[in-house]
């Protein structure tokens, strides 16, 4: 796991240079930011998260079991596991590029995204969710593929065949 932590260490640095003269990004906080940059991130994963977990359910699968988070009767780990596999293509995708493209992102008074803003990011990630891409040989919705994957990994579980993670191209 040192490995993981180094090369996220390595792509936040990356991505904090693509906006070095946009808006102020040096690092990556996940809970209890105060900066728009990690707070748009923050929104937008909550926005992912909920869809995997719709998903999860749907397939059958139990959320409290998983296989890289260690397991939690209280948080939805599976759900964990199965964001990895779209944060980059869906959610670091839309939030940087609304940040280079310098769409009015902003906090309030309270470092908390301005309703706009949450509203222009929810409307983002959806567009992006809705948007197709190449999957296995033919053009499907992002938000399909999540759930082709939820029902992949619960044949893998029932039938102890192979799981096969999504790999977004850019």
């Amino acid at each position: 796991m040192g490995y993981e932590g180094q090369c996220a260490l390595n792509y936040w640095h990356s991505l904090s240079k693509l906006l070095e003269d946009k808006v102020d990004f040096s690092h990556r906080v996940t809970q209890g930011a105060q900066d728009v940059v990690n707070s748009s991130l923050n929104y937008a994963y909550a926005i992912l998260y909920s869809r995997i977990q719709y998903h999860a359910v749907k397939a059958g699968l139990s959320l409290h079991i998983s296989f890289l988070h260690a397991l939690d009767e209280h948080k939805p780990t599976l759900v964990f596991d199965l964001i990895e596999e779209f944060r980059a293509f869906v959610v670091d995708r839309v939030i940087f590029s609304m940040f280079t493209k310098l769409e009015p992102i902003k906090l309030d008074k309270e470092q908390k995204l301005t309703l706009q803003s949450r509203r222009r990011i929810t409307q983002r990630v959806l567009e992006k969710l809705g948007s197709f891409t190449r999957h296995k040989r033919a053009s499907k919705k992002i938000d399909t593929i999540i759930a082709e994957q939820a029902y992949m990994l619960a044949r893998a579980i029932k039938n102890g065949t192979k799981y096969k993670p999504f790999i977004g191209k850019y």
